[in-house]
């Protein structure tokens, strides 16, 4: 049997109706305004985001000449540019400074010390943003922003593995310019780079001042003890190649004629175009342009040149033991090009000259000490080593920088 309300039982009904309805509606407008409101900040976020990563990058591109005055200026251009309201300075932050790619941490730097900066922070801040719907609870406007950090390094030089470095050793990298006098550690600069087309493995100790670069998408692999880095280690292009090398003209056409005996009266050709220096031997070449087949010095053997030397090299090189190559000290007047598969470096030699090699496993082992630059396919460091780049050779130049990149 249907039940039949009265007048005053429907009029209740309805009546709760009618609130649940107010209430659903008011819930409902609620929604509306949370999503409307979140969108609209979720949007100027995302345009902040954008807005900051353009002025930094904008930034970071004078870094690369070196025109730190000119970086605030083409951040806050890129920040004018992308911005549809007017900009309150005290609201945007541009910094120049250091990132630890380790620690994930920025530190800004001031005065003169900013030209030791690698690194730009912007920081795009949206204050008073207008709210919609939030209105009706009396939320009239509120705040959002966001960051960005690029590294906007220089080129990478001194010492190049185009596949990859391995730091076993303890090694300690600097630089100087030859041109300028002998190396001084008290006058040492930080382009002590170590730069590589894949990974770069440090299971040593590293006292790097200069830059750490991997190639893009390859790590920084830190394994063993301490590593100090006073640069930046951001990357490098990835794939770096180096110019195809043919010096087969040089086959016939060279000074070879003009290389006598060595101060031990022993000819230094020991069969072909093979060359050997033996213990404690001293030879001397005239300036010129040298091609051999292989090239080894045994221990104590030094190598005296009279003005600039190029050799090229088909074969492999070998320096073990103590010795000098070579003993005038100049670094821009010894130049190595090979083709050959290994460079070997051992002992407590010292080596001043640029070796290119990029076919070559390039290791560097003892307690050698080396002044120039090189470009080797692979390179190895080990033991107690000290490696000085010498910031005048064009072969320190080869790579162009890397451009900026975007790290936070």
């Amino acid at each position: 049997m249907r039940q039949v309300l009265t007048h005053d039982q429907l009029q209740r009904r309805r009546g709760i109706v009618a609130v649940y309805t107010v209430v659903v509606i008011v819930v409902l407008l609620g929604f509306a305004a949370l999503t409307v409101d979140v969108g609209y900040l979720y949007g100027q976020r995302q345009h902040a985001q954008n807005t900051a990563d353009a002025a930094a990058l904008a930034g970071a591109s004078a870094l690369r000449s070196e025109e730190y005055t000119s970086v605030h200026e083409r951040a806050w251009d890129m920040l004018t540019r992308n911005r549809r309201s007017v900009l309150d300075p005290v609201d945007q932050i541009i910094e120049i400074g250091k990132w630890d790619s380790i620690a994930q941490v920025f530190t800004p730097l001031t005065g003169a010390d900013i030209e030791n900066g690698f690194a730009v922070r912007v920081v795009d801040l949206r204050t008073e943003v207008p709210l919609f719907f939030a209105r009706i609870a009396g939320n009239v406007s509120s705040s959002t922003g966001a960051e960005a950090i690029v590294l906007g390094s220089g080129p990478c030089g001194g010492i190049w593995g185009l596949e990859g470095v391995t730091v076993p050793g303890n090694v300690t990298t600097d630089s100087y310019d030859s041109t300028e006098g002998p190396y001084s550690a008290v006058t040492a600069g930080e382009d002590g780079d170590i730069c590589s087309g894949r990974d770069i493995v440090a299971a040593g100790s590293v006292d790097l001042r200069g830059d750490l670069m991997p190639a893009f998408g390859h790590p920084v692999d830190i394994r063993g003890g301490a590593a100090e880095i006073t640069g930046t280690t951001t990357v490098t292009h990835d794939g770096v190649t180096v110019p195809p090398i043919d010096f087969s003209e040089f086959e016939f056409d060279n000074d070879n004629a003009t290389i006598g005996l060595t101060e031990k009266g022993n000819d230094p050709f020991v069969s072909g175009l093979n060359m050997r220096v033996g213990a404690n031997d001293n030879l001397t070449l005239a300036a010129g342009t040298y091609y051999f087949e292989s090239l080894t010095f045994v221990s104590g053997a030094e190598l005296t040149l009279t003005g600039p030397t190029t050799i090229y090299l088909t074969g492999d090189m070998d320096i073990t033991g103590a010795g000098t190559l070579h003993t005038s000290r100049d670094p821009s007047e010894l130049t190595i090009i090979s083709t050959g598969n290994h460079i070997k470096i051992t002992g407590n030699d010292e080596f001043y000259g640029s070796i290119l090699a990029p076919y070559a496993e390039v290791e560097l082992m003892g307690t050698s000490n080396y002044y120039g630059a090189i470009v080797g396919r692979t390179v190895k460091l080990s033991g107690n080593f000290s490696f000085h780049v010498d910031t005048s050779l064009s072969l320190v130049d080869m790579f162009d920088p890397p451009p900026p990149a975007l790290v936070k």
